[in-house]
C-alpha cells in the first residue's frame, strides 16, 4: 500500500459502507476502506501513514456545471457582486480604471439590479460617467444581460432603432435610442470586440480558476468554456500545456457549447484531434443555450412574466434547431445538455430529447437540463420517463428567492427550484454552481439545499420549505449525483474500493453543525488521486 489515511470521520457516499474511519490508497485509487484497525493492518514498511485527527472527510466535490475559465478571468475584471446601487457600479468602475490605467476596456461582472433599492437596471449614461474615452462593458451576474457605455455601443455599431440579432434583444428608450442594456445573443455584438487572448492568457485563467476550485474542495468539474468554438484551439492547447507542466490537477470535463449544425463537424474534428490522458481533461456533453435568466426576464416562459405582462422571455433556438442539434450529437454518441430556466424552454428540450431517442433509441443516454428552475408536473414526468439528469444549482435559491414569486407568481413558483420533488420522483439530479454566476463553493450549495435560505438566514423558515433536502441528499448532489451525470460513477463520487482517491477534508463535522452554520464550514485540504493539491495550512 502506498498510503494509509486513518482516524477520520469519513462519509463515503457508498450505500454498502456509509461511514468509515480509514482507507488505503494504491496507484491513485482507493484500495480498501473500513475501520482504523482493519486498514492499519495493511500497513507495509514503505507505506506513508496520515492521521486525519478526527476530521470529517468526504469524496471530492464535483461541480456539474460551471465556467472555470470565467472564474479565472474574473479575477482580472471589476468584481461587481457587492454593488447595491448604480452609484456603486460607477464608483467600482472608476476605482478599477484608477488601479488599471493602461486597460483599453473597463470590464466588470456580477451586478444585479435586484440588489438596488429602485430595482432599475443601469444605463449607458451611467457608465459614461466612468469614462467616455474608452469602452465600458458590465455583464450582469447571470451572464445573460449586460450594459455598455456609449463608446462600446458605438464600436459595436449599435445606434438608433438598432435591430437585434436572432435570439437577442437590444433595449431601446422612447426615442428609439439604445439604453445600453443588451440581452442574450445581443451581448455578442460587444463581446466579440473584446481584446483577443493569447495561449498564455488562457493558461493563466485556467490555472487561476482551478486553484479557486481546489480551495473549496472541488476535484472534478464539467465546464462550459468553449462557447461557439471561439478560440477553441488556443484553449485546448493551453490545457495540454498545463497538463504537461503538471499545473492543472483538476479533473476537467469539457462541455462544448454550439448552436449551428455546421459546427458539429468542426467539434467532431476537435474531439478527435485533442485527446488527453485518462481522468485529466476529457470531452463531455454538447451544450445548447436555449433561454436566459429569471433575474434578467429572459428565461422563456409559457405565460408572460407576472411583473411584466409584455414579455415571456427569449427562446434562443427554435424547436426545429433543438431537434436537429440533439439528433446530430446523439448519432455521434455524444451526451447532450442544454441550458433551460423557463418552463417553455424545458418543454422544448423534452420534445427534443424524445425526438432524438425515437430516431436512435438508447437505454442510458442521460440527456441533461442545466438549471431546470421553472418546472411543472408535465415537465417533471417527462424528465423521469426520458431518464433526464437535472443539473441544479441549489445556491440559486439563496440569490433568487426574493424575486421568484414577483416574476412568475405563486402558482408557477410552487414547482420552481423543486429539488425535493425531483428526487422523490426518482429524477437524477447533479449539483453545480454555474460559477461565476454564483460562488463555486459547494458548501454554500449544500447550505442552500438544506435551508432554502440566503446567507443572512432569510426567509426565516426557508423559501418553499417543503423542497428542503436532507444533508445526505445535498452531499449526494455534489458527489455521486454529479459523477453519475457525466458517466463517471464507476470512478468518482464515493469513497469506494477501486475508485479514484479524490477526497476533501473539512474544518467541521457537517452532521454536528447547526444548519444555519453550515455555510461557515471550510475546506482544510483537497486531495486528487491521493495527492494533496490544496492545504489551508500551507
Amino acid at each position: 500500500m502506498e498510503k494509509i489515511f486513518f482516524n477520520g470521520n469519513v462519509i463515503t457516499v457508498d450505500a454498502t459502507l456509509q461511514r468509515a474511519q480509514a482507507f488505503a490508497i494504491d496507484k491513485g485509487r482507493i484500495a480498501a476502506i473500513g475501520s482504523n484497525q482493519a486498514i492499519l493492518a495493511l500497513r507495509q514498511a514503505e507505506t506513508e501513514v496520515v492521521d486525519f485527527s478526527g476530521a470529517m472527510v468526504l469524496p471530492g466535490f464535483n461541480d456539474s456545471h460551471m465556467h472555470l475559465l470565467s472564474v479565472g478571468s474574473g479575477q482580472e475584471k471589476a468584481d461587481l457582486n457587492a454593488a447595491t446601487s448604480t452609484e456603486e457600479l460607477v464608483r467600482m468602475g472608476r476605482e478599477f480604471l484608477q488601479a488599471n490605467p493602461g486597460r483599453t476596456w473597463v470590464l466588470g461582472r456580477g451586478w444585479s439590479q435586484e440588489k438596488f433599492a429602485d430595482k432599475t437596471m443601469p444605463s449607458r449614461h451611467d457608465l459614461d460617467t466612468i469614462t467616455s474615452d474608452r469602452p465600458v462593458y458590465y455583464v450582469r451576474v447571470c451572464g445573460h444581460v449586460a450594459v455598455a457605455n456609449s463608446c462600446a455601443l458605438a464600436l459595436a455599431g449599435i445606434t438608433q432603432n438598432a435591430v437585434p440579432p436572432a435570439g437577442g434583444q437590444i433595449d431601446l428608450d422612447a426615442e428609439g435610442m439604445p439604453t445600453g442594456i443588451l440581452r442574450e445573443n445581443a451581448l455578442n455584438l460587444v463581446g466579440n470586440l473584446l481584446p483577443a487572448h493569447s495561449i498564455g492568457d488562457y493558461k493563466r485563467m485556467f490555472e487561476n480558476g482551478a486553484q479557486a476550485a481546489l480551495r473549496v474542495g472541488i476535484t472534478s468539474v464539467t465546464s462550459d468554456d468553449i462557447g461557439e468554438l471561439a478560440d477553441a484551439e488556443l484553449k485546448l492547447e493551453a490545457l495540454q500545456e498545463l497538463l504537461c507542466e503538471k499545473r492543472f490537477p483538476l479533473r476537467y470535463n469539457i462541455q462544448a457549447r454550439i448552436s449551428q449544425p455546421e459546427q458539429v463537424a468542426r467539434l467532431r474534428e476537435l474531439r478527435e484531434r485533442y485527446v488527453f490522458p485518462p481522468h485529466t481533461v476529457e470531452w463531455g456533453p454538447l451544450k445548447l443555450m436555449c433561454d436566459g435568466s429569471l433575474g434578467g426576464r429572459t428565461a422563456a416562459l409559457n405565460e408572460p412574466y407576472s411583473d411584466d405582462r409584455t414579455s415571456s422571455g427569449v427562446a434562443i433556438l427554435t424547436q426545429e434547431r433543438i431537434n436537429e442539434m440533439f439528433s446530430l450529437a446523439h448519432a455521434l454518441g455524444w451526451q447532450v445538455s442544454a441550458h433551460a430556466i423557463g418552463d417553455r424552454t424545458m418543454e422544448m428540450l423534452v420534445q427534443g430529447f424524445r425526438h432524438m431517442l425515437r430516431q436512435r433509441p438508447s437505454a442510458d443516454a442521460r440527456p441533461r437540463i442545466i438549471h431546470a428552475q421553472i418546472t411543472n408536473e408535465r415537465i417533471l414526468d417527462a424528465c423521469r420517463e426520458l431518464g433526464v439528469v437535472c443539473d441544479i444549482q441549489p445556491v440559486f435559491v439563496s440569490n433568487d428567492h426574493p424575486f421568484v414569486e414577483s416574476r412568475v407568481g405563486k402558482a408557477r413558483a410552487k414547482l420552481s427550484y423543486a429539488w425535493k420533488t425531483m428526487l422523490n420522483m426518482g429524477i437524477a439530479a447533479a449539483g453545480g454552481s454555474d460559477a461565476p454566476v454564483a460562488d463555486c463553493n459547494p458548501i454554500f450549495g449544500i447550505y442552500a439545499a438544506i435551508t432554502r435560505q440566503d446567507t443572512a438566514g432569510n426567509p426565516p423558515h426557508g423559501w418553499l420549505p417543503e423542497q428542503k433536502l436532507t444533508l445526505d441528499e445535498a452531499i449526494h448532489l455534489f458527489t455521486a449525483g454529479s459523477a453519475f451525470a457525466s458517466f463517471h460513477e464507476l470512478n468518482r463520487g464515493s469513497l469506494t474500493p477501486g475508485k479514484l482517491a479524490d477526497f476533501v477534508v473539512l474544518s467541521d463535522d457537517l452532521t454536528q453543525v447547526p444548519p444555519a452554520a453550515l455555510k461557515d464550514v471550510t475546506v482544510s485540504a483537497t486531495y486528487i488521486g491521493g495527492e494533496c493539491v490544496y492545504s489551508a495550512h500551507r
